[in-house]
């Protein structure tokens, strides 16, 4: 989505461009047709200039990620106590939603392996105590 309004937005802009040099070849005295077309000359390959706007959003993108994962590297190794408590709490954390989850998986996720479950039923036997032997 941000691409799409990203790309509109340098379309618009590139079209804005043409009409101002356009109007300024008008200006000049130059017929509104072959003013248009000169800005097109002038201003070269439109599909081009797309290209080249998007290799420069990508290299920037590399670019600020690795600035960024430099500084995240910079300040854990500042705080050494704190990064190694947010590892081990992020450990902690995922260890326990993995196991919750897998619990939960196998008991109420998954259905049962016989061919009809809806048929099964639940005995409960419950038995008399043990009587003594000796007969008190």
């Amino acid at each position: 989505m941000e691409s799409a309004r990203r790309g509109e937005a340098l379309r618009e802009e590139m079209e804005l461009h043409l009409a101002e040099k356009a109007a300024e070849l008008e200006a000049d005295g130059t017929t509104p047709e072959s003013a248009r077309a000169e800005a097109r000359r002038r201003f070269g390959n439109v599909g081009l200039k797309h290209e080249e706007a998007r290799e420069i959003w990508i290299k920037r993108f590399w670019l600020e990620l690795g600035q960024d994962v430099r500084y995240g590297c910079r300040a854990m190794a500042a705080n050494k106590a704190f990064s190694a408590l947010a590892v081990l709490l992020l450990a902690l954390g995922i260890g326990a939603n993995t196991a919750i989850y897998s619990l939960m998986d196998s008991i109420l996720l998954r259905s049962l392996p016989v061919a009809d479950p809806e048929s099964l039923v639940v005995l409960n036997w419950h038995s008399r105590p043990p009587q003594d032997a000796s007969g008190e």
